[in-house]
């Protein structure tokens, strides 16, 4: 395929995603009464078209991937992060959620023997369980801008080693893809165990289909990325078939791929989270401007005080073990 052919395909693609997105998003403001909810719905369902378009720049722009690819990667944590604030809005906020679980029929939750080992081997539920699992979460949000100034830096510095073989021990490359993983892997677990413990509570939210697509957006493309370049780099991948005959090449056709992909996504998407009508309540008003709804989802002034008053209130040191005391908690749905 010829770059103008490949440039093609990827721009309907995006326009396909954009269009498929903003249709859903429109109807999430008709549908969606919930004001703090919808801005967390709008930042997760414009993950799809925001990936789509930053592939097509990637594509169009020569040797401007990598960097595309980390403001792509960064975007995960807010929507990971804006998920976590969706359930617990959708359960009634923190102080409700942690009431529900201390009065649920197991008293702690215990983590697999291999996470026992960092994380202890037990949780209990309650103030503490919920602790670990927003601030397993959170976490996330400050480590994925961490590793994206670093790759920049070591970029600038001819010391990542994207190109070539990216595993190389004396390059950056392999140790931002360890950091990043287990990050993710952390909050995305921390995710599956509070659903895990709600499951019931969250039931009607049909958290399944929801989760298993914003996964599959994170992870499936993360890993493929990944391992599209591991093969380029055994000699293992068909160039000739693809047409890649260098390293630039093989950044752009994972960049197509991708643009492709998220034409699916955005459908699945569309099954997934539906127009909001599980979050319709006839009592409250859902009427509010287009713009004013896009920019509240826009401002990520939420994470930052949640992220500030984690440390202030001392819930990162009493996780850790180091203070007793009880502190007050931020309700993710009242910032």
């Amino acid at each position: 395929m010829t770059f103008f052919a490949a440039n093609e395909l990827a721009l309907c693609c995006v326009l396909f995603s954009m269009l498929v997105t903003m249709c859903q998003i429109r109807a999430q403001l008709i549908w969606n009464s919930n004001l703090a909810m919808r801005k967390h719905v709008i930042r997760i369902l414009m993950m799809v078209p925001l990936y789509s378009f930053q592939c097509y720049l990637g594509l169009s722009l020569k040797d401007t991937s990598i960097f595309f690819d980390t403001l792509r990667e960064c975007y995960e944590a807010v929507v990971i992060y804006s998920f976590l604030g969706l359930i617990i809005g959708y359960l009634g906020g923190e102080r409700h959620v942690v009431y529900v679980m201390e009065n649920k029929a197991s008293e702690y939750v215990h983590h697999p023997y291999l996470l026992s080992i960092c994380l202890g081997g037990k949780s209990k539920l309650g103030d503490e369980f919920f602790m670990f699992t927003k601030l397993g979460t959170l976490q996330y949000v400050i480590v994925k801008p961490i590793t994206a100034l670093l790759t920049f830096v070591l970029n600038g510095i001819n010391m990542y080693g994207e190109e070539g073989n990216p595993f190389r021990l004396d390059r950056g490359y392999i140790y931002i893809v360890a950091i990043n993983t287990i990050s993710q892997a952390l909050a995305i677990y921390c995710l599956l165990h509070f659903y895990h413990v709600m499951s019931k509570e969250l039931e009607p939210l049909d958290f399944i289909p929801k989760a298993l697509v914003l996964k599959a957006v994170i992870f499936f493309t993360y890993w493929q990325a990944i391992s599209i370049r591991l093969l380029y780099s055994l000699g293992l991948f068909p160039s000739t078939v693809f047409n890649v005959s260098r390293e630039s090449d093989l950044a752009r056709f994972v960049d197509l791929i991708l643009c492709v992909e998220m034409s699916g996504f955005a459908v699945g998407q569309w099954f997934a989270w539906g127009t909001g009508n599980e979050f319709f309540n006839p009592e409250e008003c859902v009427s509010r401007p287009y713009g004013a709804s896009m920019l509240s989802a826009a401002n990520l002034g939420d994470l930052w005080e949640d992220t500030k008053n984690a440390v202030e209130n001392g819930e990162v040191k009493r996780l850790l073990g180091g203070a007793q005391e009880e502190e007050p908690s931020v309700d993710l749905c009242e910032l």
